[in-house]
């Protein structure tokens, strides 16, 4: 891993610990302030254990254990979990069952982290939606997508991020690999507008 990108990683975790240490010192006063603590400390630990793959792929390099799932099922407990630290957004996100496979083989803890860090970009740039789906790759395989309703990529961040949501989704996808076929991470503009995440695992 490259040391500046860790750095910048390690400085960003620091300083989210600062601030939900000054959230539970505070929460003695302002009960409803539990739940921004709650909140913070998901997105503190969200990083921490994206660091930690990234690391171990880095110098160990990543297994994916791949099994049976359904794609469904999988994408329907992923939903449930992230609206556990949504904190009432408005946003809705919502699984789009269109073309979706009953069986896919991928590894459901990496592709989970993977895609929660997908569902964390869009939700810094989706106006009022975001949508999850999953369907056949016609080159084999299934291809998982997370779309949101925003202005697209390329747009200017007032808080530019790490960039350490892609490099793990690009690490976990390369660890997913068939005979000559290997994972990959894509992001790009959807035809329709907002931006297109897209994990295609062989």
């Amino acid at each position: 891993m490259d040391p500046k990108l860790a750095a910048i990683i390690i400085h960003d975790i620091k300083n989210s610990l600062g601030v939900l240490e000054g959230e539970l010192r505070r929460l003695s006063d302002d009960v409803p302030r539990a739940q921004q603590a709650h909140v913070t400390c998901l997105a503190l630990q969200e990083k921490l254990i994206a660091f930690l793959t990234l690391y171990k792929a880095d110098s160990q390099g990543l297994r994916a254990q791949v099994d049976a799932v359904s794609p469904l099922d999988f994408l329907d407990s992923l939903l449930r979990e992230h609206a556990v630290g949504r904190n009432g957004s408005s946003i809705e996100v919502k699984v789009d069952e269109t073309n979706m496979p009953l069986i896919g083989f991928f590894d459901e803890h990496l592709v989970a982290l993977a895609l929660e860090a997908a569902l964390q970009n869009a939700s810094r740039f989706a106006r009022t939606r975001i949508e999850l789906g999953c369907h056949k790759n016609p080159d084999g395989g299934v291809i998982f997508t997370v779309r949101d309703d925003g202005p697209g990529i390329g747009t200017h961040e007032e808080k530019p991020s790490t960039g350490l949501g892609m490099d793990l989704c690009n690490a976990i996808a390369t660890a997913h690999n068939k005979e000559n076929q290997q994972g990959e991470a894509r992001l790009s503009n959807h035809p329709d507008g907002g931006a297109l995440f897209e994990l295609c695992l062989p």
